[in-house]
């Protein structure tokens, strides 16, 4: 059966829904790209995305901020700075390693 792509429903791991445009992150190799297709086959709903021109299943997908899609091309690019690197990650994962010595 053939659905018309713009009444597919798609979510991803979490639940949030997935449309053509979301941002999305494939969590086993980290890439991330804007959706701009969807399909349905045998069950499956595949996103493809912007940035490889690959299917992923949307249940191995998380929808992110376009922010940190256009963080990490401009690190890939050389230029990016420290504020949007802190930006890019959640605020647990922010350690400042300023004070730590070594023992000896």
């Amino acid at each position: 059966m053939v659905e018309d792509k713009n009444s597919i429903r798609a979510y991803d791991l979490n639940g949030a829904p997935i449309t053509i445009g979301s941002y999305v992150k494939y969590l086993n190799t980290g890439t991330t790209g804007q959706v701009t297709e969807l399909k349905e086959e045998e069950g499956t709903i595949w996103a493809l995305l912007d940035t490889t021109g690959l299917y992923y299943n949307v249940l191995a997908l998380v929808v992110t901020d376009a922010n940190a899609i256009k963080i990490k091309k401009e690190r890939e690019a050389g230029k990016v700075n420290k504020e949007d690197l802190l930006k890019e990650q959640p605020p647990e994962k922010v350690v400042d390693i300023g004070q730590v010595t070594g023992g000896g």
